[in-house]
Order: structure tokens, then C-alpha cells, then sequence
């Protein structure tokens, strides 16, 4: 969210091999212009016009209503991406994101890569 602390740009530009290994919560009523993309290795302009492109909460939103899917997650989550060397990511912050998702009963999950 525009409001969250930004992913810290200066673990990778310390040392290429390692980025913020943190997440955000993002809840399922972001939107574009509510949440930004903080990210060395990409253009954020796409994001910065549709916010579905690189998480596609509305998208997923619009299938419950449809029926198509069951309840959308109450809660999103993001994290750099660029992650070469993922220890404290996997170590720290993939358990919390695990922990989240079943404290709120989620049977899916949609991974979008960017």
C-alpha cells in the first residue's frame, strides 16, 4: 500500500545477490493508485496503470462475484521478486505468508511472477 514502509532498494544495491527478503499485505480491496511498485528490475508503469497486471486482486474479486471461484483471500501478499539468494525469505517470511493464509482458510493460491 502507498502507505507501507518501501521494499529496502539498498540490501540489492549493497549486494547484488540479496534483496529485502520482507513482505506487504496487501487486503482485497486494493487498488490501482492505492498500492505501488518499489522494484529495481522492473518497469513499474504497468503497475502503475493497472495494478492486476502484477496483482490481480480485482480480477479474482470479479470471479467470486461470477461464482467462478469460491471466496477471494481476504489479504494479498508481495515480495521482491529478484530474490537470488532466498534463505531469510524462505526462513522468515514464506512461514508468516503461510501462517496468514490458513489463519484465514485459504485452499489456493495464485503465484504471479514478475
Amino acid at each position: 500500500m502507498t502507505t507501507d514502509q518501501p521494499f529496502d532498494q539498498g540490501i540489492e544495491r549493497r549486494d547484488p545477490w540479496f534483496s529485502d527478503p520482507s513482505y506487504r499485505i496487501l487486503p482485497r480491496t486494493a487498488t490501482t493508485g492505492s498500492a505501488r511498485v518499489y522494484h529495481l528490475h522492473i518497469n513499474p508503469s504497468f503497475a502503475e496503470q493497472d495494478l492486476n497486471c502484477v496483482m490481480p486482486i480485482a480480477r479474482l474479486n470479479e470471479l467470486e462475484a461470477l461464482g467462478e471461484i469460491g471466496r477471494a483471500a481476504l489479504s494479498h501478499y508481495a515480495y521482491v521478486g529478484y530474490t537470488l539468494r532466498p534463505e531469510a525469505l524462505l526462513r522468515h517470511s514464506v512461514p508468516d505468508i503461510i501462517r496468514h493464509l490458513r489463519a484465514e482458510q485459504v485452499d489456493a493460491v495464485v503465484l504471479v511472477p514478475v
